[in-house]
């Protein structure tokens, strides 16, 4: 789950109902902050389109060429921490699919103002 800060809490309905609809779960953290989450795993073929790119699922980093080469779809540090790579992937995906979600608001609502803060 990211968590989002409203500079203008009035945009708050506005921003949930959208996020809702597209199938975003959403919390109410406080008048100003709202938590958001995906509820769905990490979509394989959008996994792949990045491992093409030579970037790491889990973190988005560029792959070590040596370890590409190989086959892996992760880089040398994700590789280290193979317990931690299921939950560490979903937040990766989870905030990038959010960022995607707060573009396309951001320019259907210029005026108002929020920002990721983790």
């Amino acid at each position: 789950m990211v968590r989002l800060r409203l500079h203008d809490p009035s945009v708050a309905p506005e921003l949930v109902s959208f996020l809702r609809r597209c199938q975003c779960e959403v919390h109410h953290l406080g008048p100003t902050m709202v938590g958001v989450g995906v509820g769905h795993p990490v979509d394989p073929e959008a996994a792949a389109r990045r491992l093409q790119d030579g970037r790491c699922y889990c973190c988005g980093e560029q792959i070590e060429l040596v370890l590409f080469r190989l086959g892996s779809p992760r880089c040398h540090d994700c590789r280290e921490t193979a317990a931690t790579i299921p939950a560490k992937a979903n937040e990766t995906w989870t905030r990038m699919e959010v960022e995607s979600y707060l573009k396309i608001w951001r320019l259907r609502n210029p005026g108002a103002h929020v920002e990721l803060v983790a």
